[in-house]
């Protein structure tokens, strides 16, 4: 499935920063429970929720579990919203969005 996702991502790449695209291959789970969490939001009726409320969540069962702890960095929540509205539009106003300023390489300078 991850290949779907970046295919997305890629026509889409002005909305991802590199660091998420390094990312996200390595942590596809994180995606995968972000989009579980989002959708049970939305079956309770929701139509608007905080990315970092459900990111919070994600920490939260993670760190209860015997599995380990996942680094979970903030800077990557826009990208998970984004990518969730990507993958699933009929859900796309979930989250608000503001304009992605993305970072430039560290070999811009």
């Amino acid at each position: 499935m991850i290949d779907a996702k970046f295919q997305l991502m890629l026509s889409h790449e002005d909305q991802f920063s590199d660091d998420f695209f390094e990312w996200l291959p390595n942590n596809e789970h994180i995606y995968d429970a972000f989009s579980f969490e989002t959708m049970k939001i939305i079956r309770k009726g929701y139509q608007h929720y905080s990315g970092r409320t459900i990111l919070e969540v994600l920490r939260h069962h993670s760190a209860l579990s015997e599995q380990g702890i996942w680094k979970l960095n903030n800077n990557h929540t826009p990208y998970l919203c984004r990518l969730f509205a990507l993958m699933n539009p009929r859900f796309a106003e979930i989250f608000e969005y503001r304009t992605v300023k993305k970072p430039k390489l560290r070999l811009e300078k």
